[in-house]
């Protein structure tokens, strides 16, 4: 659900702010799909942020794990300004718009024990395990 909002956000931002890609950025790049000619804010960058924000405050992964995670972050909001396919300012943005949307998620986010309860209520089947007597 974040992802797929924050895949909304990107785009209606992109389609309000219609913000050129650098004039150094070239489509001969192999592989690359797509008529995404607009740079503000960085998909990528917001997608990387709201990833870790997912998974460092909601979902709770050990904190040996923490490094790694911001390491990648890092690599791809960098990345997307070495290949020369955002400003600096468009991954800033996408970075923001991610911790929106995590922040967001972070409103809506219920927890293991009260999801099994509502489901109880809205379903008869048995939620700890299945028997099935077939």
């Amino acid at each position: 659900m974040g992802l797929f909002l924050d895949i909304i956000f990107v785009a209606v931002a992109k389609a309000y702010f219609r913000r050129r890609r650098p004039a150094q950025n070239t489509d001969d790049a192999l592989g690359q799909i797509g008529p995404d000619i607009f740079s503000f804010p960085s998909g990528h960058a917001s997608r990387a942020v709201f990833v870790s924000y997912f998974f460092i405050r909601l979902y709770s992964i050990p904190m040996i794990c923490f490094p790694p995670l911001l390491a990648w972050t890092t690599a791809v909001c960098l990345s997307r300004i070495l290949m020369n396919r955002h400003y600096i300012l468009d991954v800033l943005g996408g970075c923001l718009l991610g911790l929106f949307d995590g922040l967001i998620l972070k409103l809506l986010w219920i927890d293991e024990s009260t999801a099994k309860s509502f489901m109880s209520v809205v379903s008869d089947e048995k939620l700890d395990g299945g028997e099935y007597h077939v």
